[in-house]
């Protein structure tokens, strides 16, 4: 409300403004002719008045007068517009107002002391006409024109309605009516239809100034070209980005002219072509010199035409789009190219494969690639794809694609032909490259690649593919295969890999089935004290018992299960049936029996993707188990991580009170350092060490240092894969405290695990 009222307030004032400096401006000229009237009017008057009064009303009049013409002068020319507010002008154009009137007034005076009839009519003739005339002058400002007309008619009116003659009263009368008429509900009129013109040019004004906002903001410009005149009309805008000076142009070839010379003859041409099959739109692109350079407008022509087909005018649009055409560009660019390598990307690669003959397809694929992001940081994890990269160049010929598909996800494209033997000497080549070690930030990163490769037409083992999308698919196949088979080789495709895939597919497919319709079962291998045979605990193994499968090796979907996710879901619930186990199995225990501590295996996606702190604490509560009842065994590999995740949650789950193993040692990157960096509780010595070890003095020799080093460092000692009692025996005299193996009973469901509990003997089997 208070916004309306102030924007109304600011158009009053501006529009009082207006009206004061148009009275000004026209002041000279109706000052000059009034002096002139008043000198007129003594003269005529000489003879039939008094001489001394007509001279000193003379005299007043025009000394009045020459004070308004000075004060116009200094209002227009002196600076007094700057000097003096708008306020005080119309106090000083009230006050002229008032004393001009007075003068004026004093004239009809006269009527009373002049007897000629005739003169009395030119007093009267002489005030109505300068009523008439100052109604002209300042009949728009508010308020002087009433009073100048009643202190100019005021006198004259008065000696008429005072005479006594009924004709003298008549007119009288009529001068009321006509000052009423000529002073006031005239000049309301006229003020009312000024002040309707005014708005509506100032509705105007704010329409354009809008639109040229508008075409601003929008950088868009508009033009008009008259057939008539052969005048062009240019917007503000138009003006702007074709720079010209005014708003009109004589020559339409100036327009022309701002288009770049390798364009302008397109341009001409195809604005000439649609005039000549009188089309009513053009629209095209082009480039102009500008006043700030080079600039590509978007242009919009419109044609008007007259009954005989002539062209009468043409309206066009025109619009900046520098600004999108370098994004388009740039976006182009980037559409096939990959910004953190250089190499073409997948939108390229795709290209490429379907635009161009392709030979062989390879894929490659960073082994363990996402273990580096996830122990050295992103950053790192780029920095080894920029290398590898490189490294991809140098190995492969000019004429070959090389691209990034995404992630650590690598292709070639082998354009001309080569045969199988050259293949794989490729991709013998880029395996080796790729399998070097990497320094960086001190760090000596040791990853390698998998390649799977499909070949067009070369017989033998690789088939001929019967489009470019099928080659990929199979060259994809390949890989899996490469990275199924131990990693860091390669792989030529055949239909055995593709049955190969679409077992694994369908057995992913089942996993989930099974996960949902609960076709999964813990089972409890016993883990014993070699000392005395006492079992002490027991890890938790998955299985799997599939309704048409029957039971599934965990070799052959635990690989599975990892590379599509599914682990997390599966360990989370293996997790939660080991420790409802466990808490049962302990709440059984006759007093003073030592608890029994359950193993379950940590999936690296568990440990390092998840939140497994959350899970782990969900488990224990929804369960009732304690934390001292849980051992998590965990890989060596786990153990490499530079960020500090894996420190931070091994001490969040030992802050917890969960003892924490390391399953299968020796057998990875034994990062020995790290098992007094992190509070490890337990080695568990790897099955693969147990089948010579009463045969081979070097299986026994490495054995010996374990357990040496395990007790130095204080640590737990769990031997896997026990089979014999010769084994056990070994193991018991290097110091092994703990053992489980089929010597001591396989993976048993709950059920028989619970029942063996009850009935077993604290002594070693003969």
């Amino acid at each position: 409300m208070s916004t309306s009222s102030g924007s109304g307030m600011d158009a009053a004032e501006a529009w009082d403004q207006t009206l004061l400096l148009t009275h000004y401006q026209h002041t000279p000229q109706a000052v000059v002719s009034g002096m002139a009237l008043s000198a007129l009017t003594a003269y005529v008057l000489w003879n039939a008045a008094p001489q001394q009064m007509l001279l000193t009303w003379l005299v007043v009049v025009e000394t009045l007068m020459g004070l308004r013409l000075l004060v116009a002068r200094y209002f227009l020319h002196g600076g007094g517009r700057t000097c003096w507010s708008m306020l005080h002008w119309r106090v000083v154009t009230h006050v002229q107002t008032f004393t001009s009137g007075l003068g004026w007034g004093s004239l009809g005076l006269f009527y009373g002391v002049i007897d000629e009839p005739v003169t009395r009519t030119a007093v009267m003739m002489t005030l109505m006409g300068a009523c008439a005339g100052s109604a002209a002058l300042i009949g728009a400002l508010r308020g002087t024109l009433l009073t100048f007309g009643v202190l100019a008619m005021g006198p004259l009116i008065g000696v008429l309605l005072t005479h006594g003659a009924l004709v003298q009263t008549y007119m009288g009368v009529a001068l009321v009516y006509y000052v009423y008429m000529v002073m006031v509900k005239g000049p309301s009129r006229i003020s009312l239809a000024m002040a309707a013109q005014h708005a509506d040019r100032c509705d105007r004004d704010r329409l354009v100034a809008r639109l040229e906002d508008a075409e601003r903001v929008g950088q868009m410009g508009h033009l008009i070209w008259q057939q008539a005149s052969k005048l062009s009309t240019l917007s503000a805008e138009a003006q702007r980005q074709l720079g010209f000076d005014g708003p009109t142009v004589t020559e339409a070839r100036q327009i022309w002219n701002r288009v770049i010379d390798q364009d302008r003859e397109r341009v001409v041409q195809l604005s000439s072509q649609a005039v000549a099959r009188g089309d009513l739109e053009l629209r095209f692109d082009t480039t102009i010199h500008g006043p700030f350079g080079l600039r590509d407008l978007r242009v919009v022509q419109r044609f008007d035409y007259d009954p005989q087909g002539q062209i009468v005018q043409t309206m066009t649009t025109t619009q900046d789009i520098t600004e999108l055409k370098t994004t388009q560009r740039e976006l182009h660019t980037l559409a096939f190219e990959d910004v953190l390598t250089g190499l073409v990307n997948r939108a390229g690669f795709t290209q490429r494969l379907h635009e161009r003959p392709v030979q062989a397809v390879l894929m490659l694929d960073l082994d363990h690639f996402k273990y580096v992001n996830d122990t050295l940081g992103h950053a790192t994890g780029d920095r080894l794809l920029v290398m590898m990269a490189q490294r991809l160049g140098t190995c492969l010929r000019s004429q070959d694609t090389v691209a990034r598909l995404g992630g650590d996800e690598f292709a070639v494209l082998i354009h001309d032909a080569v045969d199988l033997e050259q293949l794989d000497r490729i991709a013998r080549r880029l395996v080796e490259a790729l399998s070097a070690p990497c320094r960086i930030d001190d760090h000596d990163i040791f990853v390698s690649a998998s390649v799977g490769i499909a070949v067009r037409g070369c017989g033998g083992e690789a088939l001929a593919a019967t489009d470019p999308d099928t080659l990929m698919q199979q060259a994809d196949t390949a890989l899996f295969a490469a990275k199924a088979s131990g990693r860091s080789r390669h792989q030529f495709h055949s239909e055995d890999l593709s049955q190969r895939t679409r077992d694994r597919v369908s057995m992913e497919a089942d996993l989930r089935r099974g996960l949902s319709d609960r076709q999964f079962s813990v089972h409890f291998q016993p883990k014993v004290a070699l000392v005395d045979g006492r079992i002490v605990g027991a890890e938790a193994l998955l299985r799997w018992n599939h309704p048409v499968r029957g039971n599934v090796s965990p070799e052959d979907f635990i690989p599975v299960a990892e590379d599509s996710g599914l682990i997390v879901a599966i360990g989370a619930w293996v997790l939660r049936d080991a420790c409802a186990a466990a808490a049962e199995w302990n709440r059984a225990r006759a007093p003073g029996e030592p608890p029994l501590c359950i193993a379950v295996n940590l999936s690296p996606r568990q440990f390092l993707n998840h939140d497994l702190i959350g899970t782990v604490t969900t488990a224990l509560a929804r369960t009732g188990c304690r934390a001292e009842w849980i051992e998590l065994e965990i890989t060596e590999r786990l153990l490499l991580d530079e960020r500090g995740q894996a420190g931070e949650t091994l001490d969040g789950l030992r802050a917890m009170g969960l003892t924490l193993a390391i399953d299968d040692f020796g057998t990875g990157h034994s990062a020995l350092s790290y098992l007094t960096k992190y509070p490890i509780s337990t080695l568990k010595i790897d099955k693969s060490f147990m089948r010579d070890i009463t045969t081979r003095t070097d299986q026994a020799g490495v054995v010996r240092a374990i357990i040496s080093m395990g007790h130095s460092l204080q640590l737990g000692l769990v031997a896997e894969g026990v089979e014999t009692t010769e084994q056990a025996n070994f193991l018991r005299e290097q110091g092994c405290e703990l053992a489980q193996g089929w010597l001591f009973g396989r993976p048993m469901p709950r059920s028989e695990f619970t029942a063996l509990l009850k009935q077993h003997t604290r002594t070693l089997p003969a």
